[in-house]
């Protein structure tokens, strides 16, 4: 018995919000409210202080938080973000 597809597995496992999802977190601050709502803090990463927004992921302290921000793939992200927003 083995694993029947890890490719499959790998991507749900890494899944984040849709851009769709985030586009309506940046312009909304109630859509993310209502989504930091479902989550419980205990359950979170740094009890969910740390939260980026464009990416969608929680941190445990505001010094990963920095350094996530300044990486690669937070301004990769940020760039789409900021390409919805002037679409939609």
């Amino acid at each position: 018995m083995g694993v029947g597809n890890k490719r499959t597995l790998t991507k749900t496992r890494r899944y984040l919000r849709d851009v769709d999802q985030i586009k309506a977190d940046l312009l909304s601050s109630r859509h993310l409210d209502q989504f930091k709502g479902t989550k419980a803090a205990e359950d979170l990463p740094g009890l969910g202080r740390n939260y980026c927004v464009e990416c969608a992921k929680w941190f445990d302290t505001e010094a990963t938080l920095s350094a996530h921000r300044r990486g690669k793939p937070h301004k990769r992200r940020s760039v789409i973000s900021r390409k919805l927003e002037l679409v939609g």
